[in-house]
This record gives structure tokens, C-alpha cells and sequence, in this order.
């Protein structure tokens, strides 16, 4: 893989990343400063989730290659 593509793959990541922050704060702004609850929490814990294994694709991108 060249640096040109490691780069673009990463951006794209990064994208993603970026994207499922905002998803996580709208989530979080539908509680309006109160607690949140059950379905809410399974929706952040979810993307939390789905965070995570975008940062260990970045970081994999950069072992491997």
C-alpha cells in the first residue's frame, strides 16, 4: 500500500470517526441535560463501540504497512 492510499484510507477514517462523535451528541442532546435512558444508552454504547474499532483500524493501518 502506498503512502497516498494509507492517507486516503485514513482520512476516510477519520471522517468516520468524526461522524459517530456527532451521532453520539445528538443522542445525547435528545436527553436535554437529564440522565439517559435505556434505549439512548444502548445507542451511545453502540457507537462507542463502533469508535473503538475505527481507532484499531488506524492504528492497524500503521503496524501493518
Amino acid at each position: 500500500m502506498t503512502n497516498e492510499e494509507k492517507s486516503s484510507l485514513y482520512h476516510s477514517l477519520l471522517l468516520k470517526h468524526d461522524k459517530l462523535d456527532g451521532q453520539i451528541a445528538d443522542v445525547k442532546s435528545e436527553a436535554a441535560g437529564r440522565d439517559l435512558n435505556k434505549e439512548q444508552q444502548s445507542k451511545v454504547k453502540n457507537l462507542e463501540i463502533q469508535k473503538e474499532e475505527v481507532v484499531s483500524k488506524a492504528q492497524k493501518l500503521f503496524e501493518t504497512y
